[in-house]
Protein backbone atom coordinates (compact mmCIF):
# COMPACT_ATOMS: atom_id res chain seq x y z
CA UNK A 1 0.00 0.00 0.00
CA UNK A 2 1.45 3.48 -1.13
CA UNK A 3 0.55 6.20 1.61
CA UNK A 4 0.15 9.72 -0.54
CA UNK A 5 1.09 12.84 2.08
CA UNK A 6 -0.85 16.00 1.28
CA UNK A 7 1.15 19.00 1.55
CA UNK A 8 -2.26 21.13 2.30
CA UNK A 9 -3.01 21.82 6.46
CA UNK A 10 -6.28 20.99 7.88
CA UNK A 11 -9.21 23.66 7.94
CA UNK A 12 -9.03 23.07 11.45
CA UNK A 13 -5.01 23.78 11.73
CA UNK A 14 -5.50 26.79 9.31
CA UNK A 15 -8.09 28.41 11.62
CA UNK A 16 -5.45 28.43 14.78
CA UNK A 17 -2.32 29.34 12.91
CA UNK A 18 -4.63 32.60 11.86
CA UNK A 19 -5.83 33.20 15.79
CA UNK A 20 -2.32 33.06 16.76
CA UNK A 21 -1.34 35.65 14.11
CA UNK A 22 -4.57 37.69 14.93
CA UNK A 23 -3.99 37.25 18.59
CA UNK A 24 0.14 38.43 18.54
CA UNK A 25 -0.76 41.54 16.48
CA UNK A 26 -3.72 42.36 18.86
CA UNK A 27 -1.46 41.84 21.53
CA UNK A 28 1.50 44.01 19.85
CA UNK A 29 -1.33 46.94 19.38
CA UNK A 30 -2.50 46.59 22.49
CA UNK A 31 1.22 47.01 24.28
CA UNK A 32 1.33 50.12 21.59
CA UNK A 33 -1.71 51.72 22.68
CA UNK A 34 -0.42 51.33 26.14
CA UNK A 35 3.14 52.98 26.21
CA UNK A 36 1.62 55.86 24.19
CA UNK A 37 -1.13 55.95 26.90
CA UNK A 38 2.41 55.75 29.50
CA UNK A 39 3.89 58.33 27.36
CA UNK A 40 1.34 60.95 26.98
CA UNK A 41 0.49 60.66 30.71
CA UNK A 42 3.79 61.32 31.47
CA UNK A 43 3.96 64.10 28.89
CA UNK A 44 1.26 65.55 30.15
CA UNK A 45 2.26 65.45 33.65
CA UNK A 46 5.45 67.07 32.66
CA UNK A 47 3.45 69.49 31.22
CA UNK A 48 1.25 70.39 34.12
CA UNK A 49 4.78 70.28 36.22
CA UNK A 50 5.96 73.02 34.00
CA UNK A 51 2.98 75.34 34.55
CA UNK A 52 2.68 75.04 38.09
CA UNK A 53 6.24 75.89 38.30
CA UNK A 54 6.44 78.94 35.89
CA UNK A 55 3.35 79.81 37.75
CA UNK A 56 4.64 79.59 40.89
CA UNK A 57 7.85 81.41 39.84
CA UNK A 58 5.82 84.29 38.53
CA UNK A 59 4.34 84.54 41.88
CA UNK A 60 7.33 84.62 43.87
CA UNK A 61 8.52 87.28 41.21
CA UNK A 62 6.14 89.27 41.58
CA UNK A 63 6.01 88.82 45.71
CA UNK A 64 9.71 90.03 45.36
CA UNK A 65 9.10 93.57 43.91
CA UNK A 66 6.55 94.60 46.24
CA UNK A 67 9.28 93.66 48.28
CA UNK A 68 11.71 95.81 46.54
CA UNK A 69 9.67 98.87 46.23
CA UNK A 70 8.69 98.25 50.26
CA UNK A 71 12.20 98.19 50.83
CA UNK A 72 12.57 100.77 48.20
CA UNK A 73 10.91 103.75 49.91
CA UNK A 74 11.73 103.24 53.34
CA UNK A 75 13.82 105.62 53.80
CA UNK A 76 14.42 105.10 56.68
CA UNK A 77 17.73 102.96 56.40
CA UNK A 78 19.62 101.41 53.59
CA UNK A 79 17.65 99.71 50.70
CA UNK A 80 19.78 96.01 51.83
CA UNK A 81 19.32 96.61 55.35
CA UNK A 82 15.54 96.81 54.34
CA UNK A 83 15.52 93.94 52.28
CA UNK A 84 17.46 92.45 55.88
CA UNK A 85 14.66 92.85 58.07
CA UNK A 86 11.79 92.34 55.63
CA UNK A 87 8.62 91.73 57.52
CA UNK A 88 7.25 88.64 55.53
CA UNK A 89 10.28 87.08 55.91
CA UNK A 90 14.17 88.25 55.58
CA UNK A 91 16.31 88.66 52.52
CA UNK A 92 20.24 86.68 53.54
CA UNK A 93 22.98 87.85 51.38
CA UNK A 94 24.15 85.04 48.96
CA UNK A 95 28.05 85.36 49.32
CA UNK A 96 28.50 82.91 46.70
CA UNK A 97 26.68 85.06 44.05
CA UNK A 98 27.72 88.64 45.33
CA UNK A 99 30.97 90.32 44.06
CA UNK A 100 32.03 93.88 45.45
CA UNK A 101 30.20 95.48 42.20
CA UNK A 102 27.29 93.29 43.01
CA UNK A 103 25.33 92.45 45.74
CA UNK A 104 22.42 89.51 46.02
CA UNK A 105 19.63 89.14 48.17
CA UNK A 106 17.77 85.82 48.69
CA UNK A 107 14.70 84.74 50.50
CA UNK A 108 12.86 81.44 50.24
CA UNK A 109 8.65 81.96 50.33
CA UNK A 110 6.26 79.58 51.54
CA UNK A 111 3.44 81.43 52.05
CA UNK A 112 1.02 82.03 50.14
CA UNK A 113 2.23 79.39 48.06
CA UNK A 114 1.71 75.61 47.90
CA UNK A 115 5.48 74.82 46.84
CA UNK A 116 8.78 76.54 48.39
CA UNK A 117 9.54 79.84 45.29
CA UNK A 118 13.18 81.08 45.75
CA UNK A 119 13.17 84.59 45.14
CA UNK A 120 16.81 86.66 44.86
CA UNK A 121 16.79 90.50 44.60
CA UNK A 122 20.31 91.12 41.96
CA UNK A 123 21.43 94.79 42.59
CA UNK A 124 24.34 97.46 42.41
CA UNK A 125 26.59 97.70 45.30
CA UNK A 126 25.37 100.55 46.34
CA UNK A 127 22.96 102.35 49.43
CA UNK A 128 20.34 103.69 47.16
CA UNK A 129 20.38 101.34 43.66
CA UNK A 130 18.53 102.91 40.14
CA UNK A 131 18.05 99.45 38.69
CA UNK A 132 17.36 96.16 40.29
CA UNK A 133 16.38 92.47 39.10
CA UNK A 134 14.40 90.25 40.69
CA UNK A 135 14.33 85.92 40.29
CA UNK A 136 11.21 83.60 40.89
CA UNK A 137 12.51 79.94 40.56
CA UNK A 138 10.21 77.45 41.59
CA UNK A 139 10.59 73.04 41.20
CA UNK A 140 7.40 71.18 40.73
CA UNK A 141 8.24 67.08 40.02
CA UNK A 142 11.20 67.31 37.60
CA UNK A 143 10.23 70.90 36.32
CA UNK A 144 12.49 73.94 37.78
CA UNK A 145 11.33 77.12 35.93
CA UNK A 146 11.98 80.96 36.83
CA UNK A 147 10.87 84.49 36.26
CA UNK A 148 12.59 87.35 36.03
CA UNK A 149 11.70 91.19 36.18
CA UNK A 150 13.92 93.88 35.32
CA UNK A 151 13.34 97.16 37.45
CA UNK A 152 13.97 100.36 37.01
CA UNK A 153 13.53 103.13 39.53
CA UNK A 154 11.77 105.76 37.93
CA UNK A 155 10.62 109.64 38.86
CA UNK A 156 7.18 108.84 39.90
CA UNK A 157 5.39 112.15 39.27
CA UNK A 158 4.76 113.43 35.74
CA UNK A 159 3.68 116.66 34.84
CA UNK A 160 5.03 120.07 33.35
CA UNK A 161 4.36 121.70 36.39
CA UNK A 162 4.62 119.72 39.85
CA UNK A 163 3.80 121.77 42.69
CA UNK A 164 4.16 120.08 46.36
CA UNK A 165 2.87 123.02 48.31
CA UNK A 166 -0.18 122.66 50.10
CA UNK A 167 -1.34 126.13 48.64
CA UNK A 168 -4.57 128.08 50.11
CA UNK A 169 -7.95 128.30 48.81
CA UNK A 170 -7.73 131.65 46.87
CA UNK A 171 -8.50 131.39 42.99
CA UNK A 172 -7.16 134.76 41.75
CA UNK A 173 -5.52 134.74 39.18
CA UNK A 174 -2.47 136.82 40.40
CA UNK A 175 1.24 136.66 41.51
CA UNK A 176 1.55 135.73 45.14
CA UNK A 177 5.01 134.48 46.47
CA UNK A 178 3.73 133.39 49.94
CA UNK A 179 0.44 131.50 48.18
CA UNK A 180 1.87 128.65 47.57
CA UNK A 181 -0.47 127.71 44.46
CA UNK A 182 -0.11 127.84 40.65
CA UNK A 183 -0.97 130.21 38.48
CA UNK A 184 -1.25 130.59 34.85
CA UNK A 185 -2.11 134.31 33.23
CA UNK A 186 -2.26 135.17 29.66
CA UNK A 187 -2.99 137.49 27.51
CA UNK A 188 -5.95 139.17 26.29
CA UNK A 189 -5.22 139.51 22.52
CA UNK A 190 -2.10 138.45 20.79
CA UNK A 191 -0.28 136.02 23.21
CA UNK A 192 -0.02 132.41 23.57
CA UNK A 193 0.39 130.78 26.49
CA UNK A 194 0.25 127.07 26.82
CA UNK A 195 0.72 124.21 29.43
CA UNK A 196 1.59 121.12 27.52
CA UNK A 197 1.01 117.87 29.84
CA UNK A 198 0.97 115.60 26.37
CA UNK A 199 0.18 112.10 27.89
CA UNK A 200 0.96 113.18 31.64
CA UNK A 201 -0.62 116.02 33.46
CA UNK A 202 -0.17 119.33 32.42
CA UNK A 203 -0.41 120.57 36.34
CA UNK A 204 0.30 117.81 39.08
CA UNK A 205 -0.04 120.82 42.84
CA UNK A 206 -1.02 119.76 46.41
CA UNK A 207 -2.13 123.44 46.56
CA UNK A 208 -4.41 125.41 43.71
CA UNK A 209 -4.02 125.59 40.35
CA UNK A 210 -5.83 128.92 39.05
CA UNK A 211 -5.44 129.42 35.61
CA UNK A 212 -6.60 132.34 33.57
CA UNK A 213 -8.97 129.87 31.62
CA UNK A 214 -9.42 132.53 28.77
CA UNK A 215 -6.39 133.78 27.57
CA UNK A 216 -4.04 130.35 28.53
CA UNK A 217 -4.53 126.75 26.99
CA UNK A 218 -4.63 124.43 29.87
CA UNK A 219 -6.87 121.52 29.19
CA UNK A 220 -9.03 121.13 32.57
CA UNK A 221 -8.74 117.21 32.67
CA UNK A 222 -4.80 117.84 32.15
CA UNK A 223 -4.71 119.76 36.33
CA UNK A 224 -4.55 117.73 39.31
CA UNK A 225 -4.91 120.13 42.04
CA UNK A 226 -5.39 120.85 45.70
CA UNK A 227 -4.07 116.67 46.42
CA UNK A 228 -2.84 118.05 49.96
CA UNK A 229 -4.38 115.40 52.33
CA UNK A 230 -5.23 113.35 50.13
CA UNK A 231 -3.93 109.74 48.62
CA UNK A 232 -2.84 111.63 45.77
CA UNK A 233 -0.66 114.12 47.70
CA UNK A 234 2.89 114.41 46.16
CA UNK A 235 6.13 113.89 48.71
CA UNK A 236 7.47 117.23 49.59
CA UNK A 237 11.07 117.00 49.35
CA UNK A 238 11.25 121.14 48.86
CA UNK A 239 11.83 122.04 51.76
CA UNK A 240 13.96 125.15 51.80
CA UNK A 241 17.80 124.98 53.49
CA UNK A 242 16.85 121.25 54.58
CA UNK A 243 18.67 118.83 53.75
CA UNK A 244 16.10 116.68 53.04
CA UNK A 245 15.45 118.30 49.51
CA UNK A 246 14.87 116.61 45.91
CA UNK A 247 18.26 117.31 45.00
CA UNK A 248 21.64 117.49 47.80
CA UNK A 249 23.12 120.52 46.02
CA UNK A 250 26.58 119.77 47.53
CA UNK A 251 26.88 117.17 45.06
CA UNK A 252 26.51 119.75 42.22
CA UNK A 253 28.89 122.03 43.95
CA UNK A 254 31.15 118.87 43.92
CA UNK A 255 31.09 118.34 40.78
CA UNK A 256 31.22 122.01 39.97
CA UNK A 257 34.43 122.13 42.54
CA UNK A 258 36.53 118.90 40.34
CA UNK A 259 35.69 120.32 36.77
CA UNK A 260 39.14 121.27 35.06
CA UNK A 261 40.01 124.20 32.97
CA UNK A 262 36.55 125.92 33.92
CA UNK A 263 35.89 129.70 33.63
CA UNK A 264 35.85 130.74 37.13
CA UNK A 265 38.66 132.17 39.02
CA UNK A 266 39.31 129.00 40.70
CA UNK A 267 39.53 127.64 37.04
CA UNK A 268 36.62 125.46 37.24
CA UNK A 269 32.69 125.71 37.15
CA UNK A 270 32.28 127.07 40.73
CA UNK A 271 31.89 131.06 40.75
CA UNK A 272 32.13 132.05 44.35
CA UNK A 273 30.67 135.47 43.78
CA UNK A 274 28.26 136.57 40.79
CA UNK A 275 30.76 139.33 39.68
CA UNK A 276 32.97 136.84 38.18
CA UNK A 277 29.59 134.80 36.67
CA UNK A 278 28.73 138.58 34.71
CA UNK A 279 32.17 139.06 33.82
CA UNK A 280 32.55 135.71 32.16
CA UNK A 281 29.39 136.00 30.36
CA UNK A 282 29.66 139.58 29.05
CA UNK A 283 33.47 138.77 28.00
CA UNK A 284 32.14 135.78 25.76
CA UNK A 285 33.78 135.94 22.94
CA UNK A 286 30.43 135.98 21.20
CA UNK A 287 27.07 135.08 21.73
CA UNK A 288 27.02 131.55 21.01
CA UNK A 289 29.96 130.85 23.08
CA UNK A 290 28.46 127.80 25.68
CA UNK A 291 29.75 127.24 29.51
CA UNK A 292 29.56 123.53 29.66
CA UNK A 293 29.07 120.94 32.81
CA UNK A 294 27.48 121.92 36.19
CA UNK A 295 27.89 125.43 36.76
CA UNK A 296 27.11 126.81 40.31
CA UNK A 297 26.68 130.43 41.17
CA UNK A 298 27.20 131.73 45.13
CA UNK A 299 24.74 134.95 45.16
CA UNK A 300 24.44 136.47 48.84
CA UNK A 301 21.69 138.93 50.12
CA UNK A 302 23.75 141.84 49.56
CA UNK A 303 24.18 141.18 45.50
CA UNK A 304 20.31 141.76 45.24
CA UNK A 305 20.91 145.66 46.63
CA UNK A 306 23.91 145.43 43.97
CA UNK A 307 22.41 143.97 41.08
CA UNK A 308 19.14 145.84 41.99
CA UNK A 309 18.25 145.13 38.30
CA UNK A 310 19.46 141.82 38.63
CA UNK A 311 21.14 140.52 35.10
CA UNK A 312 20.14 142.38 32.31
CA UNK A 313 21.07 142.38 28.74
CA UNK A 314 23.21 145.76 29.47
CA UNK A 315 25.05 144.12 32.23
CA UNK A 316 25.95 140.99 29.87
CA UNK A 317 26.66 143.03 27.13
CA UNK A 318 23.94 141.47 25.01
CA UNK A 319 25.08 138.12 25.67
CA UNK A 320 22.77 135.36 26.15
CA UNK A 321 23.63 133.31 29.22
CA UNK A 322 24.33 129.74 27.41
CA UNK A 323 24.65 126.49 29.00
CA UNK A 324 25.34 122.76 28.17
CA UNK A 325 24.36 121.27 31.16
CA UNK A 326 23.03 122.47 34.53
CA UNK A 327 23.01 125.84 36.01
CA UNK A 328 22.56 126.56 39.71
CA UNK A 329 22.45 129.41 41.64
CA UNK A 330 23.68 128.67 45.15
CA UNK A 331 21.91 131.64 47.14
CA UNK A 332 23.41 132.02 50.68
CA UNK A 333 22.32 131.29 53.84
CA UNK A 334 20.65 135.00 54.56
CA UNK A 335 18.53 134.74 51.11
CA UNK A 336 15.11 133.70 51.80
CA UNK A 337 12.03 132.08 50.33
CA UNK A 338 10.24 135.21 48.65
CA UNK A 339 14.21 137.05 47.63
CA UNK A 340 14.17 137.27 44.24
CA UNK A 341 16.89 137.86 42.06
CA UNK A 342 15.65 139.03 38.63
CA UNK A 343 17.23 138.35 35.31
CA UNK A 344 16.03 139.53 31.77
CA UNK A 345 18.58 138.35 30.06
CA UNK A 346 18.31 135.42 27.50
CA UNK A 347 19.14 131.87 29.05
CA UNK A 348 19.72 129.29 26.86
CA UNK A 349 19.76 125.97 28.87
CA UNK A 350 20.37 122.84 26.90
CA UNK A 351 18.53 124.80 24.00
CA UNK A 352 16.09 123.12 21.31
CA UNK A 353 16.33 123.06 17.86
CA UNK A 354 12.82 125.80 17.50
CA UNK A 355 13.13 125.93 13.43
CA UNK A 356 9.53 124.72 12.67
CA UNK A 357 8.13 125.32 16.29
CA UNK A 358 4.06 125.93 15.89
CA UNK A 359 2.72 126.81 19.68
CA UNK A 360 -0.55 125.29 19.20
CA UNK A 361 1.17 121.96 17.82
CA UNK A 362 2.61 120.14 20.53
CA UNK A 363 4.46 117.98 17.96
CA UNK A 364 6.60 120.46 17.07
CA UNK A 365 7.78 120.44 20.89
CA UNK A 366 11.81 119.70 20.75
CA UNK A 367 13.99 119.18 23.13
CA UNK A 368 17.89 119.97 23.55
CA UNK A 369 18.06 117.51 26.56
CA UNK A 370 20.36 115.28 27.06
CA UNK A 371 23.40 117.82 26.10
CA UNK A 372 25.85 117.15 24.35
CA UNK A 373 29.31 118.54 25.35
CA UNK A 374 31.80 120.37 22.96
CA UNK A 375 34.25 118.96 26.03
CA UNK A 376 33.77 115.62 27.18
CA UNK A 377 36.19 116.58 30.43
CA UNK A 378 33.56 118.61 31.31
CA UNK A 379 30.32 116.15 31.37
CA UNK A 380 29.34 115.22 34.95
CA UNK A 381 29.71 111.94 34.36
CA UNK A 382 33.42 112.36 34.13
CA UNK A 383 33.70 113.58 37.17
CA UNK A 384 35.25 111.99 40.31
CA UNK A 385 33.69 112.91 43.54
CA UNK A 386 33.90 109.69 45.75
CA UNK A 387 36.88 112.43 46.99
CA UNK A 388 34.53 114.41 48.30
CA UNK A 389 32.51 111.29 49.88
CA UNK A 390 29.62 111.16 47.20
CA UNK A 391 28.24 109.15 44.49
CA UNK A 392 29.48 109.80 40.47
CA UNK A 393 26.54 110.72 38.29
CA UNK A 394 26.46 107.79 35.97
CA UNK A 395 25.43 108.04 31.58
CA UNK A 396 21.66 106.83 33.24
CA UNK A 397 21.13 109.98 35.11
CA UNK A 398 18.93 112.87 34.33
CA UNK A 399 20.54 116.19 35.92
CA UNK A 400 18.45 119.01 36.20
CA UNK A 401 18.98 122.24 33.97
CA UNK A 402 17.99 124.80 36.30
CA UNK A 403 17.75 124.62 40.02
CA UNK A 404 18.20 127.00 42.77
CA UNK A 405 17.65 126.98 46.61
CA UNK A 406 15.89 129.41 49.10
CA UNK A 407 15.39 132.63 46.99
CA UNK A 408 13.41 133.02 43.05
CA UNK A 409 15.46 133.45 40.10
CA UNK A 410 13.30 135.38 38.59
CA UNK A 411 13.06 134.51 34.92
CA UNK A 412 11.74 138.25 32.79
CA UNK A 413 13.37 137.68 29.07
CA UNK A 414 13.51 135.35 26.10
CA UNK A 415 14.32 131.89 27.54
CA UNK A 416 15.02 128.36 25.91
CA UNK A 417 15.65 125.90 28.56
CA UNK A 418 15.06 121.78 28.33
CA UNK A 419 15.21 119.68 31.12
CA UNK A 420 14.12 119.93 34.97
CA UNK A 421 14.13 122.97 36.53
CA UNK A 422 13.85 123.06 40.44
CA UNK A 423 13.15 124.92 43.38
CA UNK A 424 12.47 124.27 47.05
CA UNK A 425 10.74 127.94 46.57
CA UNK A 426 9.12 129.73 44.27
CA UNK A 427 8.97 129.43 40.47
CA UNK A 428 8.36 132.90 38.97
CA UNK A 429 8.83 133.00 35.06
CA UNK A 430 7.13 136.37 33.52
CA UNK A 431 7.47 137.19 29.67
CA UNK A 432 7.55 140.88 29.52
CA UNK A 433 8.98 141.24 25.88
CA UNK A 434 6.79 141.43 22.83
CA UNK A 435 7.79 139.33 20.52
CA UNK A 436 9.89 137.10 23.59
CA UNK A 437 9.88 133.51 23.56
CA UNK A 438 9.98 131.41 26.71
CA UNK A 439 10.23 128.11 26.18
CA UNK A 440 10.67 125.35 28.59
CA UNK A 441 10.85 121.43 27.69
CA UNK A 442 10.61 119.52 30.68
CA UNK A 443 8.86 119.91 33.83
CA UNK A 444 8.99 122.58 36.63
CA UNK A 445 8.99 121.73 40.34
CA UNK A 446 8.51 123.79 43.24
CA UNK A 447 8.44 123.73 46.50
CA UNK A 448 6.32 126.80 46.75
CA UNK A 449 3.95 127.12 43.67
CA UNK A 450 4.50 128.64 40.64
CA UNK A 451 3.71 131.74 38.22
CA UNK A 452 3.43 131.57 34.44
CA UNK A 453 2.71 134.95 33.74
CA UNK A 454 2.15 136.15 30.05
CA UNK A 455 -0.17 138.86 29.85
CA UNK A 456 2.23 141.74 29.59
CA UNK A 457 2.63 141.95 26.08
CA UNK A 458 2.26 139.86 22.53
CA UNK A 459 4.45 136.79 23.32
CA UNK A 460 5.18 133.26 23.24
CA UNK A 461 4.95 131.33 26.65
CA UNK A 462 5.20 127.56 26.33
CA UNK A 463 5.43 124.74 29.60
CA UNK A 464 5.98 121.41 27.97
CA UNK A 465 6.41 117.95 30.14
CA UNK A 466 8.97 115.77 28.72
CA UNK A 467 9.62 112.29 30.62
CA UNK A 468 12.76 111.93 28.97
CA UNK A 469 14.54 114.38 31.08
CA UNK A 470 12.40 113.26 34.27
CA UNK A 471 12.10 109.67 35.10
CA UNK A 472 15.95 108.92 35.31
CA UNK A 473 16.57 112.35 37.82
CA UNK A 474 19.25 112.19 40.04
CA UNK A 475 17.45 113.12 42.98
CA UNK A 476 19.14 113.06 46.36
CA UNK A 477 19.15 109.01 47.85
CA UNK A 478 16.73 108.79 44.79
CA UNK A 479 13.69 110.44 46.51
CA UNK A 480 10.30 110.98 44.40
CA UNK A 481 11.06 107.42 42.66
CA UNK A 482 9.01 104.78 42.45
CA UNK A 483 10.07 100.98 41.27
CA UNK A 484 9.05 100.30 37.61
CA UNK A 485 9.01 96.91 35.77
CA UNK A 486 10.72 97.51 32.22
CA UNK A 487 11.20 93.53 31.33
CA UNK A 488 9.88 90.28 32.20
CA UNK A 489 11.04 87.04 31.38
Amino acid sequence: MHLKISSNPSPEGGSVLVFFVFAALAASIIAGVSLYAVSTINLSHRRTDMIDATQLAEGGAAMGCAEVEKAYTNRATTFAANLSSNTAGAYALDSSLSTPSQKVYQRVITTPFSLPVTVQIWFTNTSTPSAAKVVGTATVGASTQTATVMLQMQFGYGAAILSVDPGTASTKILKDRAAGNVTIWGLKSGGTTIIDGGQAYAILANGRANVDTNYAIVPPKSISMTNYSTANQVPDYTLAGAADQLFDFNRFIAVADLTPNGPSVSKNNHFTNIADFIKVISNAPNSTTFLEGVIVVNVKQADFNTYSQGLTPTLLKSHPINIHGTLVFNFAADVVATDYFMNSATVNINPANLTGLNATNPATFRTGYPPVYVDPLKSPTNIDITTKAFQNFTGDDDLPALMYNNGIFDIHGAANICGVIYTPSFIEIENLTAGNLQYFRGTLICGGGALIDNHWAKATSIVSYDAGALDLLATSSNKGKRVSPIFWQ
